[in-house]
């Protein structure tokens, strides 16, 4: 007769089990921990391309300045010609309107944008930006999270600083 002993895992193997479960946990944490900075990021990515983008039509267009006028509740933006400020610019896809939470803004959901000065960043025939010049802020609705845009008042180029606790 053949003697069976009890099968059980030896202490390498749980050792090994352990490191596995706890680098995996780690990298769960990261990625929960850091979703509301990418969120800030992938906003502020957007932003700095639509005001690129309003800059270079104001560079062509230098009779109608072109502002990017932010929603009143901060939630969304759109770019227009100063001569019409409510009416959003076409561009190759439609309407230049970008709401956080929908369409190419998906990734940004629960984002807002305040800025220090008013609700219009107007860009001039020289691609600047006219007075008064605003520090735009970028945050999330549900954490500390945000980035500090400063916009450079004669080139219009863009200044980040990424703030969070």
């Amino acid at each position: 007769m053949m003697n069976r002993g009890l099968r059980a895992f030896t202490l390498i193997e749980m050792l090994i089990t352990a490191a596995i479960v706890s680098v995996m946990a780690g990298l769960a944490i990261d990625m929960f921990g850091g979703s509301r900075f990418e969120r800030v990021d992938a906003g502020v990515r957007l932003l700095e391309a639509d005001l690129g983008y309003a800059r270079s039509v104001a560079l062509s267009t230098p009779a109608d300045p072109v502002l990017l006028r932010i929603a009143a509740n901060g939630s969304s933006y759109h770019l227009a010609h100063t001569s019409a400020p409510d009416t959003a610019l076409t561009g190759p896809n439609g309407p230049l309107r970008t709401t956080f939470g929908s369409g190419r803004a998906e990734v940004a959901a629960g984002l807002l944008i305040t800025s220090s000065a008013s609700r219009d960043i107007t860009f001039g025939p020289f691609g600047g930006v006219m007075d008064p010049v605003p520090t735009v802020f970028v945050s999330t609705s549900d954490g500390p999270e945000r980035a500090r845009i400063v916009l450079d008042p004669f080139t219009g180029d863009l200044t980040v600083t990424y703030q969070s606790p």
